[in-house]
């Protein structure tokens, strides 16, 4: 339930159904298997799943799926370039998510953050592993959350000590 709200607002944010039938009006000759509202990164390597200043300045867009190719933003990936493809699904403090891994054969590598959809691992267009894993920390996200609780502990203690 929680899964399903999170979801819903998160797809009302970027406008995910508007985005997706524009998609299949533009391209009637493309079948759309699977959309979501999306953060996307490329990494130089096919790293694991983690937390960093990666997706604090990642591109933002609806992630379309259609039997021929993935499209996100500004990238548009052929299915027919995909050499490996992973879900990895996580839990995070806002409800359940997954991260779509692909590697092209010219060894570009995307992630793409999202809600839980089961559309994703139904599908049949993109041959996928599927697996449950927790998200690592960078140090940059170890020290940004550090010193985001050391300015609420200093807000506290200056509201205690006022006279």
């Amino acid at each position: 339930m929680k899964n399903q709200l999170v979801k819903g607002f998160v797809d009302f944010i970027y406008g995910t159904s508007r985005v997706k039938e524009k998609y299949q009006i533009d391209n009637p000759s493309e079948t759309v298997v699977a959309a979501d509202a999306s953060k996307g990164i490329v990494t130089t390597d096919n790293q694991d799943v983690r937390r960093g200043i990666d997706w604090v300045n990642s591109q933002r867009a609806v992630i379309i799926m259609t039997t021929e190719k993935i499209v996100c933003g500004k990238w548009t990936i052929p299915i027919d370039n995909i050499s490996t493809a992973q879900l990895v699904k996580i839990n995070s403090l806002f409800g359940g998510g997954q991260v779509l891994k692909i590697r092209t054969l010219d060894n570009t590598n995307y992630q793409f953050g999202m809600q839980l959809n089961d559309d994703w691992s139904v599908q049949r267009v993109l041959p996928l592993t599927i697996e449950n894993a927790q998200t690592k920390y960078s140090t940059f996200s170890i020290i940004m959350r550090l010193f985001a609780i050391g300015c609420v502990l200093y807000g506290l203690y200056l509201m205690l000590t006022e006279d």
